[in-house]
């Protein structure tokens, strides 16, 4: 396997963060890309753990 599920749980905690930090500074640009960065990277996550356990 390519990410393991504690690669996969960091990213989702990261993706957390940069989330709450975006949202944050979502009144500049920044904070914008990162709260869009940090969605991307939680949806990766829930992603590929679905298909891990349904696939």
């Amino acid at each position: 396997m390519f990410l393991h599920s504690n690669a996969i749980l960091v990213i989702f905690i990261l993706g957390v963060i940069a989330m709450f930090i975006g949202f944050g500074f979502r009144d500049r640009n920044p904070g914008i890309i990162l709260l869009g960065i940090g969605l991307l990277a939680t949806l990766f996550a829930v992603v590929r753990k679905a298909f891990e356990v349904f696939g």
